[in-house]
């Protein structure tokens, strides 16, 4: 399936989580998953916690600040 992460299309597997498609996300960047994870939120602005079930076509972004 297919998703967006920061302008980013990532090809990800059925049943991933968010924590899945943020860790692909820094993994295609050449970088490592910060710790803690930066809060990621829906095309909406709400919160995506890092266990929520992605869809497809679905859009993220992560607050870098």
């Amino acid at each position: 399936m297919k998703v967006t992460v920061n302008k980013m299309e990532l090809s990800i597997f059925e049943g991933a989580k968010v924590k899945d498609a943020v860790r692909m996300y820094y993994a295609r960047r050449g970088e490592r998953l910060p710790v803690p994870m930066p809060v990621v939120r829906d095309a909406f602005g709400h919160e995506a916690g890092a266990d929520g079930t992605l869809l497809p076509d679905m859009t993220l972004c992560i607050d870098d600040s």
